[in-house]
């Protein structure tokens, strides 16, 4: 049995989705209902609350946890601290204490590049990712539990309509004609990670003995925002409307700023995936 924290999100979905293709057996937790897919084997759960998260525990008895229950993004988490603090640190928290208790084989506990980044520019969400990324390391180096981090970088795809990273956006503001708002020059590099190719990772990562504390999830090719709005314009009868502004507080404009741009060959193919996507879509 695996166990799915934050099974009605971005990538939640999409895992289900292929779990339920290869007929594998799963349980997902959310504090809502999925709004793409309708399955039986699901429990609505506040992952803060550490005895009904044991309860549940008990009751399905997983052997892999993937954990990717979180608050996502800068700008939320710096705006709701308290929300962001209960649903990452302590909901991951609780998730350890419970997989630790009932001896759980395998835990993955989902981050972000953000906490790599943390002392040089801090942020409430990298925060968050970085104090998990440390309770995992410590749960597996005091307690023997088969815990890894695995760090995402920029993951873009289908059943992503709630979702504010920057692609998702830009798909939104091109199908509604908005404004969409650059943070900085735009000429920052991103490693953009199609969601199809991030499971096909995660699945032959859970399927290791997680000796490493953790793992990348990347694609290591980068692409400024800039050349992003210039693919999807390319897709569009429209062009994006676009503006740049200062970039919020724990935004870094410079991160992989020295490192040598190598383009996704796949990249504008999945990028059109998706566009399709957003365009079959009522927003």
């Amino acid at each position: 049995m695996i166990l799915i924290t934050g099974s009605s999100g971005f990538i939640g979905t999409n895992l289900v989705k292929h779990l339920i293709h290869k007929k594998i057996n799963f349980y997902g937790v959310d504090i809502k209902k999925n709004n793409y897919i309708n399955f039986k084997n699901f429990s609505r759960l506040d992952l803060s609350k550490q005895e009904k998260i044991k309860k549940l525990f008990k009751k399905i008895k997983p052997q892999i946890v993937i954990h990717l229950a979180a608050v996502s993004g800068v700008n939320m988490c710096n705006q709701n601290n308290n929300l962001a603090y209960k649903n990452n640190v302590q909901a991951t928290f609780n998730v350890l204490m419970a997989s630790k208790e009932f001896k759980c084989k395998k835990v993955l506990i989902a981050s972000s590049f953000a906490a790599e980044k943390f002392y040089t520019n801090p942020s409430f969400y990298a925060y968050t990712k970085k104090t998990c990324e440390d309770m995992s390391k410590m749960f597996k180096n005091n307690y023997n539990l088969k815990v890894s981090v695995l760090r995402f970088s920029n993951v873009y795809g289908a059943y992503s309509l709630h979702k504010s990273s920057a692609i998702h956006q830009m798909m939104r503001c091109l199908k509604k004609n908005k404004l969409f708002k650059i943070h900085g020059t735009g000429k920052q590099l991103r490693d953009f990670i199609y969601v199809e190719d991030l499971l096909k990772k995660i699945n032959k990562i859970y399927k290791k003995n997680l000796k490493k504390n953790f793992y990348n999830i990347n694609t290591n090719k980068l692409n400024s925002i800039n050349e992003i709005v210039k693919i999807l314009n390319s897709f569009s009868n429209k062009t994006l409307k676009t503006k740049h502004v200062k970039a919020p507080v724990g935004y870094d404009v410079s991160f992989f700023k020295k490192a040598k741009v190598r383009r996704n060959a796949n990249l504008i193919l999945n990028l059109k995936k998706t566009f399709n996507w957003y365009n079959s879509k009522k927003l």
